[in-house]
């Protein structure tokens, strides 16, 4: 298991990251990019745990 930061645009992920100032880095990157007064993201972080579930074997 993995402990990653989800960056979220407008509750769609965008990405991960392995820390909280990469994951601040990439939403800032992408908040310069918006240019329209009004239609602004919204964005925000989970911290969480990325576990991988593998196929069970078949027999």
């Amino acid at each position: 298991m993995v402990n990653r930061y989800y960056i979220f645009k407008d509750c769609t992920q965008i990405g991960s990251t392995e820390t909280r100032d990469e994951a601040i880095d990439m939403i800032r990157q992408r908040q310069k990019r918006e240019t329209h007064y009004l239609l602004k993201s919204e964005f925000s972080i989970i911290y969480g745990c990325e576990e991988f579930i593998h196929y069970e074997k078949s027999e």
